[in-house]
């Protein structure tokens, strides 16, 4: 996940609603340079003034033209300049701003109610901007009415910060991207890595259990396996995706809320736990004894493990997650192992959920060659966004140039639990021919979000922006994760490892010594 918190820059804004609806949405250009055909069209530029700003001379910032403007819009020709869609959009909007300017009676004295629609316009527009929908189901008139149906629904006034916020959870949320979201302050601050104290204190009790993360909703009568933290008891114990939780410790799961389900999964360091679990193709549930612990990991644990026909190692890196630290010790790691003539590297990425985009595309800068694709980023309309090419990245992202560090032969291990910016170093290294991945088709999670401040009491938005393809195209996204070349299903089982202990890690040996 590419974690930028920035306001929306409007260089980079690719409207919904075309170029004109741009200007409608950003204001500041002038109607007649931009309409390239007919119509009456007016000689001044859109204000950015808000319709509550007008009465009684109050100049406040807004989101949205006034009806006149809008009506100044309605006038030209819809077929040269918007969608079917679009232009159903421009009436939706059109419905909201003569709605607003008919609430002068309900926010005439108001401010709270004011401030807080203006907060709805300025979640909803940077939406509108900045959101890719990856699955290509986002409708433009759909999003506009959301916005009417929004305000209507709380009777044209927002009274206070939690009405707002329910408000912007639901508006958001109807988008159905499970990655974009409205996020209060508190977990706007931990997504940043930003806790306050008080805050700190519960992550860090949050982060004693068994390492299991759960579906949003149950199914079936039972809560749903959606993966498990590297190093945690649970990958140890062998829990996989999909797997359903019958009960825990006897208590049946079927009528718990998620709330309940946290709280029963969490307790005290080494306190025992067991779940009951069904998978799909057996017959039988089976009973799962663990114990709980601090489950925070540095983010790569190393090895070496020697071959069978010789006394040189291969050096195995199991990397938990995708972060500025994880990039710093492996380029250190690769290093050393080149120090040490290592046969070759097994980057073990299984149940790695990602993490920063350009931290992989710096650690996938370690493995290749100069002028090698890494990956492409893409935005509305399907535009190639940026290509990320090794020893040619951007000095603004990357002050110091990743270069490469080894040449030695690469394994990639993956599993179903293999995510995000982890698909992208896979995906660079594979369509390269840098490495030979084993293990299970990955995730698939080929989308980057932002995070977007949006009042000053911090909550914010994070939103799906862009996905990225392989350097030879392949969408992560689209296809649903990146099918390895030899097959593997066995999984982690904690600790530094040795071949007899994992199947997937003994074919990566093999791999190693046919290649020296």
């Amino acid at each position: 996940m590419k974690i930028s918190c920035v306001e929306t820059s409007r260089h980079r804004v690719q409207s919904r609603l075309g170029t004109l609806s741009c200007t409608l949405f950003l204001g500041n250009v002038n109607i007649s340079q931009s309409a390239e055909q007919g119509g009456p069209v007016p000689s001044t530029p859109l204000s950015y003034d808000a319709v509550a700003s007008r009465r009684h001379g109050k100049k406040q910032a807004s989101n949205l033209p006034s009806s006149n403007e809008t009506a100044a819009l309605l006038q030209l020709d819809k077929q040269d300049l918007f969608t079917q869609d679009a232009w159903e959009g421009m009436l939706k909007i059109s419905d909201y701003v003569n709605y607003v300017e008919g609430l002068e009676a309900v926010e005439d004295g108001a401010h709270e109610c004011v401030e807080n629609r203006l907060l709805l316009e300025k979640a909803w527009q940077i939406v509108a901007n900045e959101f890719y929908d990856y699955k290509g189901r986002f409708s433009q008139a759909a999003w506009a009415g959301q916005l009417l149906h929004t305000l209507q629904d709380a009777g044209g006034c927002l009274h206070n910060k939690p009405q707002t916020y329910t408000a912007l959870k639901f508006m958001v949320a109807s988008l159905g991207d499970r990655y974009t979201e409205f996020l209060v302050p508190s977990k706007f601050r931990q997504a940043l890595r930003r806790p306050q104290p008080a805050e700190r204190d519960y992550l860090e009790a949050q982060f004693t259990g068994v390492g299991v993360q759960l579906e949003d909703q149950p199914r079936e009568g039972a809560w749903i396996v959606d993966g498990c933290l590297a190093e945690s008891p649970a990958e140890e114990a062998g829990i996989q995706p999909g797997d359903r939780i019958i009960e825990i410790d006897g208590y049946p799961t079927g009528s718990l809320k998620r709330s309940e389900m946290v709280a029963l999964l969490r307790g005290p360091s080494s306190s025992a736990i067991t779940l009951t679990i069904s998978r799909q193709g057996f017959s039988h549930s089976r009973a799962v004894y663990m114990e709980r612990r601090p489950l925070p990991q540095p983010p790569i644990k190393e090895a070496h493990i020697l071959l069978d026909s010789s006394k040189r190692p291969a050096q195995y890196l199991r990397m938990h997650y995708v972060s500025s630290s994880a990039t710093r010790q492996m380029a250190s790691l690769l290093r050393q192992g080149q120090k040490d003539d290592v046969a070759g590297f097994i980057l073990d990425l299984r149940n790695n959920p990602g993490g920063v985009f350009e931290e992989a595309v710096a650690e996938a800068a370690f493995f290749l060659e100069p002028g090698q694709p890494i990956a492409q980023t893409v935005r509305n309309q399907e535009v190639v966004d940026n290509v990320w090419v090794a020893g040619d990245l951007s000095s603004e992202v990357f002050p110091k140039q990743p270069s490469r560090l080894t040449t030695k032969p690469v394994v990639i291990l993956v599993n179903t639990g293999t995510a995000s910016a982890a698909e992208v170093l896979t995906g660079a290294l594979h369509d390269n021919h840098r490495a030979i991945v084993v293990g299970q088709k990955t995730f698939g999670k080929g989308v980057v979000q932002f995070y977007f401040p949006i009042d000053d009491a911090g909550s914010g938005l994070k939103v799906t922006v862009e996905k990225y393809l392989g350097p030879t195209g392949y969408d992560i996204s689209r296809n649903g994760g990146i099918v390895p070349d030899i097959t593997c299903n066995d999984y982690p089982h904690g600790g530094l490892l040795t071949a007899s202990d994992d199947r997937c890690i003994a074919a990566a040996l093999q791999l190693i010594q046919v290649a020296n």
